[in-house]
């Protein structure tokens, strides 16, 4: 069945992997279980297109590489709203190609566009907000009468209502020991206890800094490695491993006793649905405080702790305290089940009554 065939869909998400690999999860489910036929809009990022390709998908594309707003520069200022008004004209190609009959947004500056033109043209848009905190296109959805599902059990900034579904994950393919090392290119002694660090969302060079401060005073334990994704900066001492971007992260994941990380909605989400215990650390100039609220959200669930980087506790003993929690599934009911068990595709279908 060709794509003038089937009934069709638009998924648009851009900007980082937090937005489009729930987006493209989603949309395989919708192929595999509702015989969809589904298309991706995104943005011109580099990034994204290398994302987009991880996941076998090859989407249209808008010409932004970003908002207008918040930015200082008077020239990308300019720059970016001329892409922005492009946008409408290009998003309006895209729908014309694929006529989807329903219309997701998984948010990111890519989603503006979409909505403005999909609700002018009466075509039902679904917004799938994967933070505890609604962000601009949301509420600006919100307010337009759009359908707004959330990943997490809250959605604050909305005058509307939403309803929670959870945060499509890529679903878990738990490796042999062996087989995740060799595919890492690593080597720890049996008995190791893995931290797994997700690197390039922590981002800031003091966190990285007082990480590897962490790590070192953890060294005397002898049974503790730290794996962080991305690539080797100095200070790390003979109990951190450095592996690069992985895109593949059932080896990471595979490895990992705890987890470190930043408090981006996806990356708690695939860490509640791991059975990994966490230790979110939100970066403090998110917008609204967004991924403070994901990491309260994520504690409430007994997904793991919060630590803020003005925290008198130190590090290496709230990674200590992380170490000794179980890695096994939490119980939960309602919206947080669809986190825990892989239910948030099928119920963000539901909302759409596809």
């Amino acid at each position: 069945m060709n794509r003038s065939e089937a009934r069709s869909v638009l998924i648009v998400s851009g900007g980082t992997g937090g937005h489009i690999f729930p987006a493209t999860v989603f949309g395989r489910w919708l192929e595999r279980e509702r015989g969809l036929s589904v298309a991706y809009l995104s943005g011109s990022r580099p990034l994204e297109a290398e994302i987009y390709a991880s996941a076998g998908v090859e989407p249209y594309r808008l010409s932004l590489e970003g908002s207008p707003l918040g930015v200082r520069s008077p020239a990308r200022v300019l720059r970016r709203s001329a892409a922005l008004l492009s946008a409408f004209g290009e998003t309006s190609r895209c729908l014309k190609a694929v006529r989807p009959e329903t219309v997701f947004l998984f948010g990111g500056y890519v989603s503006f566009a979409p909505l403005l033109l999909c609700r002018m043209r009466g075509i039902p848009v679904v917004v799938h907000e994967q933070n505890a905190v609604a962000g601009r296109v949301t509420r600006l959805a919100s307010r337009l009468g759009a359908a707004i599902t959330a990943g997490w059990q809250e959605c604050s900034g909305l005058k509307g209502t939403y309803t929670t579904v959870g945060i499509p994950v890529r679903e878990p393919r738990r490796l042999p020991r062996g087989e995740a090392l060799r595919r890492l290119g690593l080597e720890l002694p049996e008995g190791t206890r893995v931290t797994g660090v997700a690197s390039g969302s922590l981002g800031s060079r003091p966190l990285m800094a007082r990480l590897l401060e962490a790590a070192e005073a953890l060294r005397g334990r002898g049974d503790v490695a730290f794996v962080l994704l991305g690539e080797p900066v100095p200070g790390g001492g003979e109990n951190v491993h450095f592996v690069g971007r992985q895109w593949d992260m059932n080896p990471f994941y595979s490895l990992c006793d705890a987890l470190v990380c930043r408090a981006g909605g996806s990356t708690l989400a695939e860490a509640l649905r791991w059975g990994i215990p966490a230790l979110a650390i939100p970066w403090e100039g998110a917008a609204e405080g967004h991924q403070v609220r994901n990491a309260l959200c994520f504690a409430a669930l007994g997904g793991g702790d919060v630590w803020r980087e003005n925290s008198d506790t130190p590090l290496a003993r709230a990674l200590e305290g992380l170490l000794e929690r179980p890695a096994s599934p939490r119980e939960q009911t309602d919206g947080a089940e669809s986190l825990l068990r892989g239910e948030a595709s099928r119920r963000l279908a539901g909302a759409a009554g596809l």
